[in-house]
């Protein structure tokens, strides 16, 4: 896990365990990140892929596919 992922995964857990306070929980903006990762089979989404899908063209099939 990164370091990145670390932190965000810490500042969860304060939140949901109530580390902040009601004050600070009904104040403070919560941010969402979306790891995207490069798969083997060769690079990363299409540029062009629905909102929260990742798109790879297939190159043996010539055929794309989503997840």
């Amino acid at each position: 896990m990164t370091r990145g992922a670390r932190f965000m995964a810490a500042l969860v857990a304060a939140f949901a365990a109530g580390g902040f306070g009601d004050s600070a929980r009904a104040s403070m903006p919560v941010a969402v990140l979306q790891v995207v990762s490069v798969h083997a089979h060769g690079g990363g989404c299409r540029k062009s892929s629905p909102a929260g899908q990742c798109c790879h063209m297939e190159k043996k099939t010539g055929h794309v596919h989503c997840h």
